[in-house]
């Protein structure tokens, strides 16, 4: 037999190198002594201390390593712990926290662990005797096991409590083994707090269902009464005792047949699997009594017993037959209105029972039909593996298959076994099989699915984007250092010109990966859609081409929706140029725009759109339609069936629409039929009325809404606003040689360029790499210029945090997500000035000294 391998532990190996370290350096320290004491035995103590040395040396070397080992260990020791649902904290002697999990932290928040359950203590006597056990145990240091209702927001809830006292050992040269003081440092408590509130309810559930079906059992109207091998009574029920006129105590393991008026009555011999008929019983006083019986045997465990119902007064003939005839019909609504499809197939498959949901599944009336006709072969391999265990082993478990129907209709089968008692054992003589039909269970799954993938490809491309305006603020603004040293016609200065440029136009797509993230700035407002969709026509129509028909169908009334006018553009144009593309340069384009209220909240595809009015924009084309295998994937970002083609973009398209209605709480729809065209149909909340001060209206430009260049001065432009001007209407704050800044920026790059640009203003600028570096100064600053998303603390934390210490200090927040975002981040708190990445260097310039000169 292999021994399993002891598991190190690194933090006793660090312990054992840290006592031989210690002995090492007192030996080095006497071999020193020695060598002053005697000194005509230098040369031995010389290499004694050398060689002490050199051991010194390597083994501290080897307690590095150890050390690693040992933070590294408690480090994946603290992951498991966290990782647990379970609130596991560990108390020293004095009960106060040692090791705890995130559970534990949020529940006891520092506390000690008996007065947060005291605290939180439901009161009732049971729960007081519970607290004083783990006091007992706490005192006596032993092990404890209590269940406690404790309050916890409002809630009464039930907790398992463990308490487990640990010992450790250590060496300790000053203490003796069985030291009061000893035993008091080594010994530490477990605690384990489990929610048990679920399965104490169950608990109760089952008592009370339990106490339910006793009573039913106990006072039904027939009597019961059960037989073991023996023959003798192992259960009777009241209604059986008291129809003869006896205890039920007294008739618990005596012989059926003791208490027959003929003891040769046939439903007191093994052969008769089945009995029912009229039976003289007597009692112990010798009176007689006739009951109507129905007995049959059955299985249990490995033995067969009997189990009978009896009748007093048994009622007449026509009365019985009523009866009968409305259990049957019972019993046939049961089958015959069944939500689920019955079908009953004999060993062999063949199907000699169906009820109407079954024909409706299977869309057959199965005449002549076997169950091996419906199912593939591997299905069809399970199933009989499965008649073969029913038949051997008289199992009573059920089979779940999922499958599909000839037609690919998706189905569950719940196969349960049918069997007969022949002679002393049980036969197979059948399944019985409920069909569901999944078909909607399915779709839900794969919509759950689409939509879990979009979640996460949102946080994808937001992650990127967020990375991508690091960089690109890193790029512009050293281009726009370069460029106030190469003016026009310096040789360096096209080329510096073309870098920023295309640095610019990479933001575009930025943007884009932000809109599908919904994470990109936003300004919404009230707008009027006719309105700007009229605005938008003489452009739409220069981009669609003299060869398609722009055609626009407006409803009265629509009211407004609330968008960013630049967004609601982008949308539009998104649209109508992948209309453009999907009817080749040829064909009809319409926009529509109408009203629609639900009543009721509505689902399609993965989305549920809430009750209320929307107003629908409807743009369809007359191309070449959309694939149905290409739906799903329509909005995905990068995803292009355009491959190879020149100018086909970069695929981002409909996920900057899909980013941006989503954004804007609206929905999307499309419904496309292959070479008849597609409807792509937005959905946004309409308003009655808007704030007349908010309206606007969205006034194309000329030139499409993309980042370009178009003069020599690198302008930065922003889907077609040209926002360079703001870095020539900066006022300048003077004596910039007084003003302190705090430049906090993860990123080495942007940092470096802040600093850069600050400091050749004549600004004092102290540069810090992380939130936690910037809360280590001392300094007074006057500004903070903070990026919001860093490793450790956020920006946004940073500025509480730098509030409290230095509250008239002035704060800008930069970042490539938007304004709004921040604000959530800040709990509601204003006071503070945000910019947005990427910022160019005239764009930061601007920013400090709008915000020093309000300040001044």
């Amino acid at each position: 037999m292999i021994k399993a391998k002891a598991l190190q532990r690194p933090d006793k190996e660090l312990e054992k190198m840290l006592l031989g370290l210690v002995f090492g350096i007192i030996a080095m320290a006497l071999s020193i002594l020695m060598l002053f004491v005697f000194p005509q035995h230098s040369l031995l103590f010389l290499s004694l201390t050398f060689f002490l040395t050199l051991l010194n040396i390597f083994i501290t070397i080897i307690l590095v390593s150890d050390s690693e080992k040992a933070l590294t260990y408690g480090g994946l020791a603290n992951v498991i712990l966290d990782s647990k649902t379970t609130i596991c904290r560990i108390d020293n002697a004095d009960y106060e926290a040692v090791i705890e999990n995130r559970p534990a932290q949020n529940l006891f928040a520092g506390e000690s662990v008996l007065k947060t359950l005291k605290h939180m203590l439901f009161e009732n006597p049971q729960n007081k005797l519970g607290i004083k056990r783990l006091e007992q145990a706490l005192k006596n240091l032993k092990q404890e096991d209590v269940f406690l209702e404790l309050s916890k927001d409002e809630n009464i809830r039930w907790y398992h409590i463990v308490l487990k006292p640990l010992y450790l050992k250590k060496n300790d040269i000053f203490e003796s083994d069985f030291s009061i003081a000893k035993v008091q440092k080594e010994t530490y408590f477990l605690w384990q707090i489990e929610d048990v509130t679920a399965a104490k309810n169950m608990e109760k559930i089952t008592d009370k269902e339990r106490q339910k079906l006793h009573r039913f059992i106990k006072d039904m109207p027939l009597g019961l009464y059960v037989l073991d091998q023996k023959g003798c009574f192992e259960y009777v029920n009241d209604t059986f005792a008291k129809s003869i006129e006896e205890k039920a105590e007294n008739l618990l393991g005596r012989p059926l047949k003791d208490f027959l008026k003929n003891p040769t009555e046939p439903l007191c011999r093994e052969s008769v699997l089945q009995y029912n008929d009229l039976v003289f019983f007597k009692n112990s006083k010798g009176e007689n009594f006739q009951l109507y019986v129905v007995q049959n045997r059955y299985k249990d465990a490995e033995a067969a017993n009997v189990r009978g119902l009896t009748l007093k007064n048994l009622p007449t003939d026509q009365k019985l037959l009523s009866d009968f005839n409305k259990i049957v019909v019972g019993y046939q609504l049961l089958f015959e209105q069944n939500p689920l499809g019955v079908l009953y197939v004999t060993p062999n498959f063949g199907i000699s029972a169906f009820n109407p949901k079954a024909k409706e599944i299977f869309e057959t009336n199965f005449e002549a039909n076997s169950l091996s006709d419906f199912l593939e072969k591997a299905d069809l391999e399970k199933l009989r593996k499965a008649r073969a265990d029913f038949a051997k082993n008289n199992s009573s478990q059920t089979l779940l298959l999922d499958t599909h129907l000839p037609s690919k209709k998706p189905v569950q089968l719940t196969v349960v076994p049918s069997y007969n008692f022949e002679g002393k054992k049980f036969e197979l003589n059948g399944l019985l099989i409920y069909i569901k039909d999944t078909t909607k269970s399915k779709n839900l799954e794969q919509q759950f699915a689409q939509a879990q993938k979009m979640q996460a490809m949102g946080q994808f491309a937001g992650g990127i984007a967020h990375d991508f305006n690091n960089l690109l603020t890193a790029m512009i603004g050293f281009c726009d250092l370069l460029l106030q040293r190469h003016r026009i016609g310096d040789p360096s200065f096209a080329d510096l010109n073309e870098i920023k440029q295309n640095a610019v136009r990479a933001a575009a797509l930025v943007r884009h990966l932000l809109a599908f993230s919904r994470q990109q700035p936003s300004n919404p407002k009230f707008i009027d859609v006719v309105d700007n969709l009229t605005d938008l026509s003489q452009f739409l129509k220069r981009i669609l081409g003299e060869q398609i028909s722009l055609e626009f169908h407006h409803d009265a009334n629509l009211g407004f929706i609330r968008i960013d006018p630049v967004q609601f553009t982008q949308v539009i144009m998104n649209l109508a140029v992948n209309a453009k593309d999907a009817m080749n340069g040829k064909g009809i384009l319409k926009i529509s725009t109408y009203v629609e209220s639900l009543i009721e909240p509505y689902t399609f595809g993965g989305e549920t759109m809430a009750a209320g009015d929307y107003v629908v924009i409807g743009v369809t084309d007359t191309g070449c339609g959309i694939k149905a295998e290409n739906l799903p994937r329509i909005f995905d970002p990068f995803f292009s069936t355009k491959q190879n083609v020149v100018g086909s973009g970069t695929g981002l398209g409909l996920a900057t629409v899909y980013g941006i209605v989503t954004q804007t709480k609206g929905f999307i729809k499309v419904e496309s039929q292959i070479d008849k065209g597609t409807t792509f149909k937005v959905y946004l909340p309409r308003f009655e009325t808007g704030d007349e001060r908010l309206v606007q209206k969205t006034k194309p430009s000329d030139t499409p809404p993309v980042l370009t260049s178009i003069s020599n001065e690198a302008p930065k432009l922003i889907f077609g606003l040209n926002v360079s001007k703001l870095d020539q209407t900066a006022t300048p704050f003077q004596n910039p040689q007084t003003i302190k800044i705090l430049f906090v920026e993860d990123e080495d790059s942007v940092r470096a360029f802040g600093v850069r640009a600050l400091k050749k203003k004549g600004f004092q600028v102290t540069a810090c790499a992380s939130a936690e570096h910037a809360l280590e100064q001392n300094e007074k600053f006057d500004l903070m210029i903070t990026d919001m998303v860093m490793p450790g603390m956020s920006g946004a934390e940073l500025a509480k945090e730098i509030r409290k210490i230095q509250p008239d200090i002035k704060i800008i927040l930069a970042s490539g997500y938007s304004e709004e975002i921040a604000k959530k981040e800040l709990a509601g708190s204003q006071d503070f000035t945000f910019i947005a990445k990427p910022y160019s260097l005239g764009d930061l310039m601007k920013k400090v000294y709008d915000v020093l000169n309000e300040a001044a």
